[in-house]
């Protein structure tokens, strides 16, 4: 039997997955945490292109994060689909440049868009700096980057925008003209530009839905508001359509910073044209773990638990953060002493300054610890793949965990149309000549990695993203061995350390959040209820990450940076899930 068919065959023993699997025209699941949805979306993917999408169609899948983007690639190769040309699986800002900007900006008459380059954070933050200043030459400035930053995000009405006030409207169109003067772009003018190409352009959703007549979209609720008009707009045309399957949770929204609106995928999953199916089975927490969650679900369906047990406790640490990072070094040895390997247990924190000092205490205590600092750069395709590169020049296909046949698919993918045989041989050439240099700098890899191909793939319209995440990476390069860049992309052997935003798409046996006090869960930023409801959120996404073990620390107060101490009480998250009483005390629950 088949992987495809055996996948198939799991899902028969699931009666709401069933249902979705065979829906036929546009399908909506709304997925809980570990319900099964990528293995759902990535099933159905390769059973239509298997069975129902003749070549030479193809389809296109897309999600908000790189990482995720991989993992959909590594199932659906493993699914055995075979490669053509119109298959893309990507992130939704790399489809928008390599699929809707790129091709099209000569069509529409769009010479500016031939070649893009985007604007580094400090340029963006000095640009928009300068345009507030000239809007507001006398004025209060506050918290009017946040609104512009929301408003151009949410590609808001010209309504919305009089409400910000004419200052306010005036800043951003200086700042998006001063962007236009230097011919660089921001990724809310990408997605506006591929907005308007889709909407107002019949000929470009007559191409997109010929090329693309079946459309998958994990995550849903991820999608910023310009995003989501792309798929309606390609998939609910009154003349060409392309059929829709997206999956999503509303309650694992996490990415307001976006301009994200989980009501959006509410709103998807209302229209009559779609059929909705919410998935309730939860195959990966213990079924006390799962009973915490569900107090956090409000009206919605209770998760359904398939694993039996699970340990759920709340620690208090009344010496606040260094107690508690002393307590995650005693709870981590306490697990590794019952069997737990290292790469099972995560360390979820509400900041990434946490993130550093629990870093820091597990390392002082010699437990082997990794945190991805996105402040270094931020996770791209091309870092991703520059990273596993090095793992498997440093460590080899054993060791490594990656594949090369999975590197050689990545490689092609980042080269598009410029690939070559050649491409190929000269990257495994050059990797073996790596396989003794450990201690050379990363930055010499780095060199001839762009040597031999990475260059040119960086060169193209469709990798502008990709591009300034390279040039923040070879900073960061200075200061590594190709032996510690390769520990990047090898999980295993270390605790994980992460934020709690960064948590989602994980799961781990023992999850240990760290700083569930008020003022840091829910943040003391958060004052709107927008911002509140995220962060409850974001509690819920974390305690969900935990199969077998779920451990809270919390001390009932914070210190401030000025040294000051407030004692805000446990976080109200803690409280709602019933681990401590409304005076704070502490209770454990388990099998």
């Amino acid at each position: 039997m088949s992987k495809l068919s055996a996948s198939i065959d799991d899902l028969k023993t699931n009666d709401r997955q069933w249902d979705a699997f065979t829906t036929e025209d546009h399908c909506v699941v709304l997925a809980p945490p570990g319900s099964g949805k990528t293995k759902l979306l990535t099933t159905r993917m390769a059973s239509d292109l298997a069975h129902k999408i003749r070549k030479p169609q193809g389809a296109a899948c897309i999600t908000l994060t790189n990482a995720a983007a991989d993992e959909l690639r590594r199932r659906i190769d493993e699914l055995g689909v075979e490669d053509r040309p119109n298959l893309v699986i990507g992130t939704v800002h790399s489809f928008l440049l390599r699929k809707v900007v790129e091709p099209f900006a000569a069509v529409v008459d769009r010479p500016e868009l031939a070649s893009i380059t985007i604007a580094s954070k400090d340029e963006r933050n000095e640009l928009l700096r300068e345009a507030i200043a000239e809007a507001f030459p006398n004025g209060d400035t506050w918290l009017v980057t946040s609104t512009i930053d929301k408003l151009r995000q949410r590609l808001a009405s010209d309504e919305d925008w009089a409400k910000s006030g004419d200052g306010v409207t005036r800043a951003a169109r200086l700042y998006e003209a001063k962007l236009l003067e230097r011919r660089l772009h921001d990724f809310s003018g990408l997605v506006a530009t591929a907005v308007d190409l889709v909407e107002n352009h019949h000929v470009v959703r007559q191409t997109l839905t010929a090329q693309f007549p079946h459309l998958y979209v994990d995550e849903y609720q991820d999608l910023a508001p310009g995003l989501d008009r792309v798929v309606k707009a390609l998939c609910f045309d009154h003349y060409t359509n392309a059929e829709l399957f997206a999956v999503g949770d509303p309650d694992q929204a996490l990415f307001a910073f976006t301009g994200t609106r989980p009501e959006l995928l509410d709103d998807l999953a209302a229209r009559h044209d779609v059929k909705t199916v919410e998935l309730t089975r939860n195959y990966r927490c213990g079924a006390e773990i799962i009973k915490v969650a569900n107090r956090m679900r409000g009206d919605r369906p209770p998760i359904v638990g398939d694993r039996p047990g699970g340990v759920v406790s709340a620690v208090y640490c009344p010496g606040g953060l260094p107690d508690q990072y002393a307590r995650v070094v005693a709870a981590v040895r306490e697990a590794c002493a019952s069997g737990v390997v290292l790469h099972e247990i995560a360390v979820l924190c509400p900041t990434r300054q946490i993130c550093v000092d629990v870093r820091t205490a597990l390392r002082e205590a010699e437990i082997p610890a990794f945190f991805r600092d996105t402040n270094e750069y931020g996770v791209s395709q091309v870092t991703l793949f520059v990273e596993a590169a090095a793992a498997w020049a440093a460590a080899g296909r054993e060791e490594s965990g990656h594949r090369l046949g999975d590197l050689l698919n990545r490689w092609r993918y980042l080269l598009g149309p410029l690939w070559t045989n050649q491409h190929d041989r000269d990257l495994v050439a050059m990797l073996i000549m790596w396989a003794d240099r450990r201690d050379e700098q990363a930055t010499t890899f780095l060199d001839e990695l762009e040597g031999v191909g990475l260059g040119q793939a960086l060169s193209q319209v469709a990798m502008a993203v990709d591009a300034l995440e390279a040039k923040r990476m070879a900073v960061a390069m200075r200061l590594l061995t190709l032996g510690r860049l390769a520990m990047r992309a090898l999980p295993r052997d270390r605790v994980e350390v992460t934020t709690t935003t960064s948590s989602k798409g994980l799961e781990f046996d023992v999850v240990l959040i760290v700083g569930a006090d008020e003022s840091l869960m829910p943040s003391y930023r958060s004052k709107t209820p927008e911002d509140l409801a995220e962060d409850r959120r974001r509690f819920y996404v974390s305690i969900t990450r935990a199969r077998k073990e779920l451990r809270i620390f919390y001390s009932g107060f914070v210190v401030t940076k000025f040294n000051r101490r407030i004692r805000a009480g446990v976080s109200r998250y803690v409280k709602e899930v019933g681990l401590a009483d409304p005076a704070g005390a502490p209770s454990t629950r388990n099998v």
